[in-house]
């Protein structure tokens, strides 16, 4: 009698145990079922383009399968997205948070721009036009060989290596120009309507004058266009020469 009794108790463990885990299962497929996407940080991208690129996986429409995989792999992003982190509102709301690439430049490409970021990689084409993002004029591609989320094409590597030092200067400086231009000569920066020659190398030191100097001419000699030449300026130079232009 002992032992019918043991065996009972140890059968209902073990169906209350499979019970157990059968609900607990449920839950974890039905309770977790995404409903709501929230997003933020998110600027190139719409809410719907970020939503849609989560949702196109077939497990995605358990929350805590989006969950685990945003945060303990490395999933695809979109081209122009750094990372993406998920966290649970409740068991069927997503909040993602998107963290954008900084854009080095965009350039005209198949009627639109072409956005690149500090690594050279072609991320975002759109009609719409960043602000704080200069627009880079001579840099020679094949259009034909771009392809979103690779390096850019470029014929002349060292004057993309030149564009990615410029911009990194700038940045420093928190300066941002309007068009930035690349020539044999090197490169040439616009703001407003003053032009800047910086040449083909010593970036950090002439960008360094250029934030100073920009605010003396607003101050003497507001609303004058003209070159400011600092494509041979070092550290021994005295003075730096700007070139007002002529009126026609």
């Amino acid at each position: 009698m002992k032992k019918r009794k043991r065996r009972r108790k140890v059968w209902r463990t073990v169906l209350s145990v499979i019970a157990a885990v059968i609900l607990l299962g449920l839950i974890l497929v039905f309770g977790f079922r995404v409903r709501t996407i929230e997003v933020e940080g998110n600027e190139y991208y719409g809410d719907n383009s970020i939503a849609t690129w989560i949702q196109n996986d077939k497990f995605a429409e358990n929350s805590l399968y989006v969950l685990l995989k945003y945060n303990l792999t490395q999933p695809d992003v979109p081209s122009a997205v750094e990372s993406m982190k998920v966290s649970l509102k409740n068991p069927w709301t997503l909040a993602v948070k998107v963290t954008e690439k900084t854009m080095l430049g965009y350039v005209d490409y198949d009627e639109a721009f072409l956005y690149f970021d500090r690594e050279g990689i072609a991320s975002l084409r759109t009609k719409e036009a960043m602000e704080g993002v200069p627009y880079v004029e001579g840099l020679k591609f094949d259009a034909s060989k771009v392809v979103i989320g690779e390096t850019l094409p470029v014929e002349d590597d060292s004057i993309f290596e030149k564009i990615m030092e410029t911009s990194r200067y700038l940045d420093e400086e928190e300066l941002t120009p309007d068009r930035l231009v690349c020539t044999d000569s090197g490169i040439t920066l616009y703001f407003g309507n003053v032009e800047v020659l910086l040449g083909n190398s010593g970036f950090e030191e002439r960008i360094a004058q250029i934030g100073p100097i920009l605010e003396k001419l607003a101050e003497s000699y507001p609303d004058t266009a003209g070159t400011l030449h600092l494509e041979n300026f070092d550290e021994s130079s005295e003075a730096v020469r700007f070139v007002p232009k002529e009126e026609s």
